[in-house]
């Protein structure tokens, strides 16, 4: 007797999590063929893959058809209109990322989320900080056709120059074409698309007011599957999710079981001190492995891939930080904000491997020349910022000059000579991030605009 006890507290957590429907539900499920329907064009979101379809939605929605033992298949389209068409036709009957907008209320019902991101702003690799989205108003600003940002900018902002793009990768060609000034979508799709090299001039420039709360979309006569859907989003596992996230970001991890492994469990089940004494070690694996993984996404989160200094995201926060210290204390703060002279032209001459090591042996070189203390980061492209507590203009001009007369003196590998043009300025009562930020963007313009291979201040 005691032995079934045990046994039956060791498997009660295998079904546990057993989605349990209703009776309507199931009924539903087992009498329908969903036919699922996606573009191809919106990585990492939908994309293919060895002739496949795949990507963060796609994943998602192959746990759940797993969870819910449905019955589907996938058929790629060429355009997010006809998405929206054959749902609201009822000629598809499920699309896997989208946003819930009430447009779409008019034919179409929602999940809940699944996932949330922000919107945010691309622009050309020169373009400065964008501290607020309605300093676009007179810009061109392009969107893919019918996407949910398309939608939310157009109803927040009905007076904005908006071209509407057949995907978000004609979208980004506009803007490497200089036809618009600014491409606007959600961060993981506008991220991956820069990453590829036919769109490194790009780089995102700021943050719109908005999220992105990612659903899936159900014709409207189908409540029954939106219901179902949910209680297996809500079954997901913080493992499931961190394991897509991982996949995209290109964070590998190794399996923690092998197949032998599964053998073992099978056959602990008739040991009970041996399986015992197994779960609590599978315990202590899985929070080492947790740790391992907070620690690879806390560094992705905070450097640059391509030079391990800061990424933007860190020197964000690292400014707001040392500009309250700054007030609070009455302490000095400077800022170094500069870029190289000319880096489109060592792309299109030499090629963006010579480019990427430019930047590499700039930024070793930058770090030898400034204290432990200072905060060192890449804002974008070929642009970067220098944080210095307790340090005045005057002091920070000077290490300026030490920086671009460095720079000017030194021997690269592969291009020999290289310029940097800098713009300088200190922490000023009532100060904020944007003034700060936009005040020393204006120096740097100013320098590039003097001629090059300068420091401006104020």
């Amino acid at each position: 007797m005691l032995r079934m006890i045990i046994i039956f507290a060791i498997l009660l957590p295998l079904y546990s999590d057993k989605i349990i429907l209703t009776k309507a539900e199931r009924e539903f499920i087992d009498s329908h063929y969903i036919k699922c329907e996606t573009t191809t064009t919106w990585q990492p979101f939908n994309t293919t893959k060895d002739g496949k379809l795949s990507g963060i939605a796609i994943d998602y929605w192959n746990i759940i058809k797993k969870q819910l033992h449905i019955k589907s298949y996938c058929t790629p389209v060429n355009s997010w209109s006809q998405v929206l068409y054959d749902i609201k036709n009822k000629k598809a009957d499920i699309s896997l990322c989208t946003a819930d907008t009430p447009d779409k209320r008019k034919y179409a019902v929602f999940t809940k989320p699944y996932v949330k991101y922000p919107i945010v702003i691309a622009t050309k690799n020169n373009v400065g900080f964008i501290s607020d989205i309605t300093l676009l108003k007179d810009k061109k600003i392009a969107v893919g056709k019918n996407y949910t940002s398309a939608q939310i900018l157009k109803e927040n902002y009905p007076n904005f120059h908006i071209i509407e793009a057949e995907n978000i990768d004609e979208a980004l060609k506009l803007l490497c074409q200089d036809k618009v000034y600014a491409v606007i979508d959600i961060l993981p799709v506008i991220a991956y698309k820069i990453n590829r090299y036919e769109f490194s001039s790009l780089k995102i420039s700021g943050k719109t007011p908005w999220n992105f709360n990612v659903k899936f979309m159900i014709r409207n006569d189908y409540g029954l599957l939106v219901s179902s859907i949910n209680k297996a989003i809500d079954n997901i596992t913080e493992d499931e999710k961190v394991r897509i996230y991982s996949k995209w970001i290109k964070i590998k991890q190794k399996g923690l079981y092998s197949t032998n492994d599964v053998f073992i469990i099978l056959f602990a089940f008739a040991i009970i001190v041996f399986l015992i004494l197994f779960y609590v070690g599978y315990l202590r694996k899985e929070i080492r492995k947790r740790k391992v993984l907070e620690s690879q996404l806390e560094r992705l989160a905070t450097f640059d891939k391509l030079t391990n200094i800061f990424n933007r995201y860190k020197m964000d926060l690292a400014l707001e930080e040392q500009i309250e210290i700054a007030k609070r204390y009455n302490r000095d703060l400077s800022i170094i904000f500069f870029d190289i002279d000319h880096f489109k032209l060592i792309n299109d001459d030499y090629g963006h491997k010579v480019g990427d090591i430019v930047l590499k042996e700039l930024t070793k070189l930058v770090e030898k020349s400034i204290r432990k203390s200072d905060i060192f980061g890449r804002w974008g492209g070929e642009e970067f910022l220098i944080i210095l507590p307790e340090t005045t203009k005057e002091e920070a001009i000077l290490l300026a000059e030490k920086l671009r007369k460095n720079i000017e003196n030194h021997k690269f590998k592969k291009i020999k000579i290289l310029t940097c043009s800098f713009g300088v300025t200190d922490y000023k009562k009532d100060d904020t991030f944007e003034t700060i930020i936009t005040r020393v963007d204006k120096k740097l313009y100013v320098a590039k605009k003097s001629g090059r291979n300068r420091v401006k201040y104020e």
